[in-house]
């Protein structure tokens, strides 16, 4: 169904709704419906699923075009902050918002949401101690672990390395996280691994195919470039690596945790207004509330 929910579909059915007179909060998906719907007034506005960024970017001009004002976005950051981005432009002057750091659920983690997760699906005792063994903090052990893919995805997307991170459908076969990272000491399985592991997978996709030395060698290149962490780290990348963590390392036993996206579903519940209430999203929000004598959160 949402491969037919066209940018021009999306628009038409806000220019079409007459019953409501508030803002549209344009989103990129329905996970994004999950984390933002309880912090929204829903007599001033309405979240509305765009599926995807660049339909995001897209429905928001069709309705500008249209004459509609009564519309603003949230959009992944994805990689806008990196280094060397020209893209991104200090003075963009859409209402449309990114997220602190890579994406929305980067930002959730980055905040006490992901501990409050922990001590439900596991112990005290067992975190600390799982910790003391590490000699870090779990969120940290799991941004480390999800840096070398981050680093994979940007250079693919820099130097067109014709690499694929997703199934080709919905229901496709996902990439294997434990090809990527050892569950029992919890470290990567290195860099040729990845790429062999990620090369493979790509296979048989309509796209050119870098060799793997030259994958190797922007890796590391993007690798040696020192990003900001949180902004190169996928969200659902690091979902992967806390069910493995939690899983095997905390040896939990929850039932609120079958996969990965489980562990979005759990931040998005646990993601409350006073985590929201320190990020630098909320912030921008509330100054556009300001400016435009409303309140929208």
């Amino acid at each position: 169904m949402e491969a037919y929910m066209t940018p021009q579909r999306v628009a038409n059915s806000i220019l079409l709704d007459k019953s409501f007179a508030g803002y549209y909060l344009l989103v990129e998906g329905k996970k994004d419906i999950k984390v933002y719907r309880k912090f929204i007034n829903e007599n001033e506005g309405k979240l509305k699923p765009t599926f995807g960024k660049y339909n995001l970017r897209e429905v928001y001009s069709r309705l500008s075009s249209a004459g509609f004002q009564k519309k603003i976005g949230i959009r992944d950051a994805d990689f806008l902050r990196t280094k060397g981005n020209i893209k991104f432009d200090h003075s963009y002057s859409d209402w449309i918002f990114p997220t602190d750091h890579h994406d929305s659920e980067v930002m959730m983690i980055n905040t006490d949401a992901l501990n409050n997760l922990l001590r439900t699906v596991s112990t005290e005792e067992k975190i600390a101690s799982f910790e003391e063994k590490h000699k870090t903090s779990i969120r940290n052990l799991a941004y480390s672990l999800a840096y070398p893919i981050g680093c994979l995805k940007l250079a693919n997307k820099k130097h067109n390395l014709g690499l694929s991170f997703k199934p080709e459908r919905p229901e496709g076969n996902r990439i294997k996280f434990k090809r990527l990272i050892c569950d029992t000491r919890f470290t990567t399985l290195g860099n040729i691994t990845m790429v062999n592991a990620i090369h493979e997978y790509s296979k048989n996709r309509d796209t050119v195919l870098a060799d793997k030395v030259k994958i190797l060698e922007k890796l590391q290149e993007t690798m040696e470039e020192n990003h900001n962490i949180t902004e190169v780290v996928n969200g659902h990348d690091l979902a992967e690596v806390l069910y493995l963590i939690i899983k095997k390392g905390l040896s939990s036993t929850s039932k609120i945790l079958q996969d990965a996206d489980c562990i979005e579903d759990a931040l998005a519940m646990t993601f409350d207004i006073t985590h929201f209430s320190k990020t630098n999203l909320f912030s921008t929000l509330k100054n556009w509330e300001t400016s435009n004598n409303m309140i929208l959160i």
